[in-house]
């Protein structure tokens, strides 16, 4: 039985057989990587019950508000805090383990950034799509990552930002118009930049959904992409399944 492709080889494949022309990653479980034994430390660290830590850290329902600009990293951290003390940890405990997940470095998957890297080499744009909070830029510079974000992070796609999360619609269609922008068209009626606000005949026609390829380890958000137009790529280590744009989103 022939093994699965990864999933780099099959954005590749998408990439050298449609006109794609902008590239969108995911950024946490695809760029950025994290100790998978650090729940297990963070439980016995708090003192609470198997997967305590993670429900009262990335489990929390105030996650959802941070990652649309309705709230600050901080404030989630308070909550988090909380939570571990309402499971039985103690104030302390519940401090030390909220930090101690904060200040967790995480590592940079090299083979996805050289493939990013490349991508952009060959001419197209790229960029990063995640559901991330106020304090996302600074943890990408400890990364080293500033460099693939381009000036003023104009490659960043940072929901909190943009005001609505994966896997909502309207976080796709945002980032679409950001992208656009970014690729030098127009993307409203309003006034802006005259190198990006107009358009000559030797212009390339608008960016479609269907030119855009995308990344991402959430099958949730994978499909949700798919919805909207992209063509998206499920990402597994080891394999990969590639889902083309649906009919109703294009």
């Amino acid at each position: 039985m022939t093994a699965p492709l990864s999933s780099l080889h099959q954005l590749r494949a998408l990439v050298a057989s449609h006109d794609v022309r902008a590239v969108v990653s995911d950024l946490d479980g695809v760029l950025r990587v994290f100790d998978p034994g650090l729940w297990d430390r963070l439980d016995r660290h708090a003192d609470v019950a198997p997967g305590g830590a993670f429900s009262a850290i990335l489990g929390h329902p105030f996650l959802e508000e941070v990652t649309r600009g309705r709230g600050t990293h901080a404030q989630w951290r308070e909550h988090s805090e909380a939570e571990l003390v309402a499971q039985g940890a103690v104030p302390r405990a519940a401090r030390e383990t909220v930090s101690l997940w904060a200040d967790t470095p995480a590592r940079v998957d090299p083979e996805v950034l050289a493939q990013l890297r490349s991508f952009r080499d060959q001419g197209l744009g790229v960029f990063l799509l995640t559901n991330g909070t106020d304090r996302l830029p600074e943890e990408l510079e400890e990364l080293g990552l500033t460099g693939l974000l381009g000036d003023r992070r104009r490659f960043l796609l940072n929901t909190a930002d943009l005001g609505a999360a994966k896997p909502e619609r309207e976080a796709f269609a945002r980032a679409h118009a950001r992208i656009r922008a970014e690729l030098g068209e127009p993307h409203g009626d309003g006034p802006g930049d005259e190198r990006r606000g107009q358009l000559d005949a030797a212009s390339p026609a608008p960016l479609a959904p269907g030119q855009v390829a995308f990344l991402d380890d959430s099958s949730e958000h994978v499909r949700a992409a798919a919805e909207f137009g992209w063509r998206a790529v499920l990402h597994r280590r080891g394999g990969g399944e590639a889902l083309p744009p649906l009919e109703s989103g294009a």
